[in-house]
């Protein structure tokens, strides 16, 4: 197969899954990881797909708000990693708020055994996953954004505002090196700057990729938690700003 037919076959795999790994690429091309990583830096100087972490996603998800089936496949293993050593942090007992992000979905499997424990959450799909658990779930309602499979706006914010919890574990889509937190999606951060009001721990969850990354919105700076979970070292310029 030749260059540009190789490349189109990348970018025809990539509309039908959006993000995918450089490994599985160089499988399905039935070519070698070198030629693949090639290929998606001569698309990415075109404009047509965007570098992540071991893969790739199409240009038009990367400078937007990701719908949550793609966010979850991307670094699937490291997100899995940060949730459980999250769900490491909480006792029997607790209220914990979750937001929708896909990192804090990763940590429901974690959690279906608690005998007494609350969630609240804006998350559709956090929520589904206790269904058959022991753990009391209170959803906030509000406008659904089915591409994030997410509740957001006034009603959800004020559901928020009612209750007050002992956690709050989030993620976002950047973090930079002076500990400015931020997203893509207004609304969602709106409904997690209320969340990290209500809660007595502050938790950020980030995966590698969101290190360096600064997005429109912001959410809060690193000052104002008590605790980041990410896969790799942090820089020490962010740890300082930690209470």
């Amino acid at each position: 197969m030749i260059q540009y037919q190789r490349q189109d076959e990348i970018l025809q795999l990539l509309e039908e899954q959006p993000t995918m790994s450089v490994k599985k690429l160089a499988k399905l091309l039935y070519t070698s990881e070198a030629t693949v990583r090639r290929d998606l830096n001569s698309l990415e100087r075109m404009g047509l797909v965007h570098r992540i972490y071991g893969g790739v996603v199409l240009a038009k998800y990367a400078n937007s708000d990701m719908p949550l089936f793609v966010r979850k496949q991307e670094n699937a293993g490291e997100k899995e990693k940060i949730a459980a050593r999250a769900a490491a942090l909480i006792p029997e007992g607790s209220s914990v708020i979750l937001d929708a992000s896909s990192t804090t979905q990763h940590m429901v499997r974690y959690l279906t055994g608690y005998k007494s424990l609350t969630v609240i959450t804006n998350g559709l799909k956090i929520a589904e996953g206790f269904a058959e658990s022991a753990v009391k779930v209170l959803c906030t309602g509000g406008h659904y954004l089915p591409e994030n499979a997410s509740f957001v706006g006034y009603q959800a914010e004020e559901m928020v505002k009612g209750i007050r919890a002992d956690y709050f574990f989030f993620s976002s889509q950047g973090l930079t090196e002076d500990g400015e937190i931020s997203d893509h999606s207004e609304e969602e951060t709106a409904l997690r700057r209320v969340m990290l009001q209500r809660a007595a721990q502050r938790i950020f969850l980030c995966d590698g990729s969101k290190l360096g990354r600064k997005c429109l919105y912001n959410v809060c700076h690193a000052a104002d938690l008590q605790n980041i979970i990410c896969d790799q070292p942090l820089p020490q310029k962010i740890l300082d700003h930690i209470k």
